[in-house]
């Protein structure tokens, strides 16, 4: 690999983490082997002092589950040490007495926690905690407190559209056709309720696990958590497309950012009143055009030019198929998504 993590830390703090889960007793699992409730798997990103982690041994990006999966969901023969290398230390104390801003971040589809972890490392060090939600079984892999984990559901490949070909033909016809943002919003209406209702429901879903896993998170670092400004919510995919309904739906969600998610779900007559930032690969504007209309708050539109979907996560340092990540460089993807970020929530959650 031709990266150091270290470098891609930009702020004044140093990182910690630490993972935990719960369990949603209000709601039965509908997905997998469906016994049991919903399961919620968590890891925090959080500021610490540097000089609290000297000595320490900096902690892996996988379990061993974890890498098995991811393995062979992005078919990688091996993932070596700089792919599982993180510049973050686990179990590190929070500096005494400070409080700082809190952002939910959610992955994409088939996905994992991890998957931006270099962009939360970056934003706990600029004085963030981060909390990375895990969806169970449509994450590729998620770790449990007591020990279980559980695999994406090959299931949901059916159940996701109401027909794979016809949806495939239509995306591609939305995709490439030029329209205004209006007409675009309008088609990929037609769009998802007649191909992707199932997709339409997970939103709600995924949003239940953000917004019971933001409960537990008050319950352990209420006291280092800012709110004075509301929280903050970014995600991938359909992660960031569960960020737009929460600072739309949410009163306590209070800014967020889409990285180039499709917009699905009913948001009926609602307006939006956040502050929200869409980030698109130039390929896929005419799915993320919901942010930019029926809203009565700053709006930002950040286009990337020369990038692919999945390029937006750290896949864009490990796979090197540029048809599967764009051609923008690495480096130059991340600082630019990072910048993004900061800037955003300094803005809105720093004032």
């Amino acid at each position: 690999m031709g990266f150091q993590p270290s470098q891609y830390i930009t702020g004044t703090y140093a990182v910690g983490t630490t993972c935990f889960s719960v369990v949603d007793e209000g709601r039965k699992e509908v997905l997998g082997d469906a016994d049991g409730n919903r399961k919620i798997a968590i890891r925090m990103y959080y500021p610490v002092e540097k000089d609290s982690v000297r000595g320490r041994e900096k902690a892996c990006i996988f379990s061993a589950n974890k890498e098995k999966a991811v393995r062979k969901a992005f078919h990688i023969k091996t993932v070596d040490a700089a792919m599982n290398a993180a510049e973050y230390y686990e179990d590190v104390p929070m500096p005494d007495k400070e409080r700082f801003p809190l952002i939910l971040f959610s992955h994409g589809y088939n996905s994992y926690v991890e998957a931006n972890t270099f962009l939360c490392c970056d934003l706990a060090s600029h004085g963030y905690i981060i909390a990375s939600i895990g969806h169970a079984f449509e994450a590729v892999e998620n770790d449990y407190d007591d020990g279980s984990f559980d695999l994406y559901d090959k299931k949901i490949n059916k159940m996701m559209y109401t027909s794979m070909i016809g949806a495939m033909l239509a995306q591609n016809k939305l995709l490439k056709k030029q329209m205004s943002a209006e007409d675009a919003l309008d088609q990929f209406e037609l769009f998802q309720n007649k191909y992707t209702p199932y997709i339409k429901d997970r939103v709600i879903e995924w949003a239940k696990d953000m917004c019971y896993g933001l409960a537990e998170i008050k319950q352990r670092f209420g006291g280092r958590i800012d709110t004075e400004k509301g929280i903050g919510v970014s995600g991938h995919s359909l992660g960031g497309c569960v960020a737009y309904y929460l600072c739309r739906c949410f009163e306590e969600f209070s800014c967020g950012i889409n990285i180039d998610g499709g917009l699905f779900g009913d948001y009926l007559d609602t307006v939006m009143e956040k502050p929200f930032c869409q980030i698109s690969c130039r390929e896929n504007i005419n799915v993320e055009t919901r942010p930019l209309l029926h809203t009565n708050a700053p709006t930002y539109h950040v286009i990337f030019d020369n990038m692919k979907h999945i390029g937006f996560t750290d896949a864009k340092f490990y796979i090197p198929i540029k048809s599967m990540v764009g051609k923008m460089e690495p480096d130059k993807m991340y600082n630019n998504l990072s910048y993004c970020h900061y800037t955003f929530f300094d803005k809105y959650l720093k004032g």
